[in-house]
């Protein structure tokens, strides 16, 4: 079942919880500054094998209905509230969540759904996440943010976090977009001991100084062409020895965006930066967006809309 056939910009995963209202609010706000339209999807997955409806009352797919179109209504209203796109429509799917979220971001700028709680080191990421991270071609968006405004805080930083993998500085330029277009700060953190390098090369031990020297310049050389694209964008540059995920929590607590890049499962790098853009999803203070490989070209995109504004 369709609502408005409205193309997906942004497509948020609406389930009647809070934290889904959370994510639409989040995502409204986001699409109308990227001034790209808006798509909330409900999916309901009948508790029956293969969705026959064998052995359901008459009208169980009708009450499903009516559940999913007010889950619906309610989150479109959170849109609107929150000053999201012109363009806000909605869809409401017999089907399981995570495959018809996964389709929609075959086409889609971002995906978006909520996060429960933030959960310690022990605690397991969701069925819907953890298909949709590495596994999709845009984006995921995983909100979540302390307190209990309806609308996600504003005023922190965007923090970005930088390795020497190829995901990272397509994490990068994301980041410097969302900086630009919320007017935030950039915090680009780089953790040595999480680094590439780190992981794939002896180092031999010394001063922390001359090590916080080398990974400065790596962190630089990360960085290096931004500033031509993004002026307008101030960056504080953080090299640290802790672990990747303790170091991004750190400066998480006080900002409005973490960005992080997962490479996916598919070799031994993507399971090493996969654990902890996996981890950062369960326990992150505030939205995280995490970039696959292979975002660039919508970055690129942007830029050039930015040289077309901007001139040479």
């Amino acid at each position: 079942m369709t609502g408005e056939g409205v193309p997906p910009g942004l497509v948020v995963g609406v389930d009647g919880g809070t934290s889904a209202l959370r994510a639409t609010a989040w995502a409204a706000s986001t699409a109308a500054r990227r001034h790209k339209p808006l798509l909330l999807v409900t999916a309901m997955d009948p508790p029956t094998p293969y969705g026959t409806g064998i052995g359901m009352p008459p009208d169980h797919f009708l009450e499903m209905e009516t559940k999913g179109r007010a889950w619906l209504d309610r989150a479109r209203s959170t849109a609107e509230r929150a000053g999201g796109p012109a363009e806000i429509g909605t869809e409401l799917v017999i089907g399981g969540a995570t495959a018809t979220l996964a389709e929609r971001a075959q086409h889609a700028a971002c995906t978006v759904i909520g996060g429960h709680a933030p959960q310690s080191h022990g605690g397991r990421l969701g069925a819907v996440a953890t298909g949709l991270m590495g596994h999709v071609p845009c984006p995921v968006a995983i909100v979540r943010w302390a307190g209990e405004t309806e609308q996600a805080p504003e005023g922190g930083p965007v923090v970005v976090g930088v390795d020497g993998s190829p995901t990272s500085v397509e994490a990068v330029v994301v980041a410097y977009e969302e900086a630009a277009l919320r007017g935030a700060p950039l915090i680009a953190v780089h953790a040595a001991s999480g680094s590439r390098r780190g992981l794939f090369h002896h180092h031999a031990e010394g001063p922390w100084g001359e090590g916080e020297t080398a990974e400065a310049i790596t962190l630089a050389e990360r960085l290096a062409g931004m500033r031509e694209w993004y002026p307008e964008v101030e960056v504080e540059r953080v090299v640290t020895r802790d672990a990747p995920r303790d170091a991004l929590l750190g400066y998480a607590r006080s900002a409005q965006l973490l960005v992080v890049g997962s490479t996916g499962h598919r070799e031994l790098s993507g399971r090493l930066l996969g654990s902890t853009s996996h981890a950062l999803a369960r326990s992150a203070p505030c939205p995280l967006l995490v970039v696959p490989r292979g975002t660039r070209p919508e970055q690129q995109r942007s830029r050039s809309r930015r040289r077309e504004k901007t001139g040479p």
